[in-house]
């Protein structure tokens, strides 16, 4: 059987290591029955590197945490399946296809997956690794600060 390799995590060359002021973001799962949309600076950007992450979504998360004013679903939130993960920490996925489509942290911040996202004025860039002793078999090669938990 072949061995499967680390996945190499480094920030695209051609994109700045900063955050975008202006964007709008759009999501929907791949059944199209639950949608968000965000707008505005993201309070962080990041790659998530906690074991939970890596179980939920396979490898580490491209994410980005927006305050509940700069966060609306835009439809589905009655078919989202609602599974605390840890202590006031909340995982949406679609009931039916099974996307990953928001978490919510315990202070209230609305984390959005930065991949699925249809974006105008710029995508967020991740700034930051966190969650970094958790980290699996995933390679850093960039040089963006690591951060053992949340910053």
């Amino acid at each position: 059987a072949k061995q499967s390799q680390p996945h190499n995590f480094t920030q695209p060359t051609n994109q700045p290591h900063t955050r975008t002021m202006s964007a709008t973001g759009t999501f929907e799962c791949l059944c199209k029955k639950c949608g968000w949309e965000v707008t505005g600076e993201p309070a962080m950007a990041c790659i998530c590197h906690c074991e939970s992450c890596r179980v939920y979504g396979g490898d580490a998360a491209r994410v980005a945490a927006y305050p509940p004013a700069q966060f609306k679903m835009t439809k589905g939130d009655a078919d989202l399946i609602k599974y605390e993960s840890a202590p006031g920490k909340f995982r949406h996925s679609c009931g039916t296809c099974g996307s990953f489509v928001n978490n919510i942290l315990p202070n209230g911040l609305m984390i959005a997956p930065l991949g699925g996202a249809k974006w105008a004025g710029g995508e967020p860039v991740p700034n930051m690794h966190i969650f970094m002793g958790d980290k699996g078999s995933e390679i850093v090669s960039d040089d963006l600060p690591q951060h053992d938990a949340f910053p």
